[in-house]
């Protein structure tokens, strides 16, 4: 199972569950704005926090250089498609944003492997 996770800060406890009902063999990234707290995940499943500064969205340049490389250029198969969770605070984040990433993950990916709060 492919995956990637966009969480803010106070989405930890969302992004916790999720990842603990993530198969092991699970594979993909996660990105957590502003967090230090250490989240659990499946081996394969690798956490990235980022940091914006003013002016700058990191979580948006997250989903830029994730989506860049692993959604296809247009739609796809479900089983070729990551599942994506927008956890809500990132939602908010990104939605702020009016980043062209979050577009393509709305035109791209089938509706049931997004989900978004």
């Amino acid at each position: 199972m492919k995956v990637c996770i966009f969480a803010d800060a106070c989405d930890f406890a969302a992004a916790q569950e999720v990842l603990l009902g993530l198969p092991a063999d699970a594979y993909g990234q996660v990105y957590v704005a502003d967090d230090t707290m250490p989240l659990g995940a499946p081996a394969r499943v690798q956490v990235n926090r980022v940091t914006s500064s003013p002016g700058r969205c990191a979580l948006a340049e997250a989903l830029s250089g994730w989506s860049a490389e692993w959604l296809p250029e247009c739609a796809a198969s479900a089983a070729e498609s990551p599942t994506v969770w927008v956890l809500p605070g990132a939602t908010a984040t990104l939605a702020a944003s009016d980043h062209e990433g979050v577009r393509r993950l709305i035109t791209v990916l089938p509706s049931d492997q997004l989900i978004h709060g």
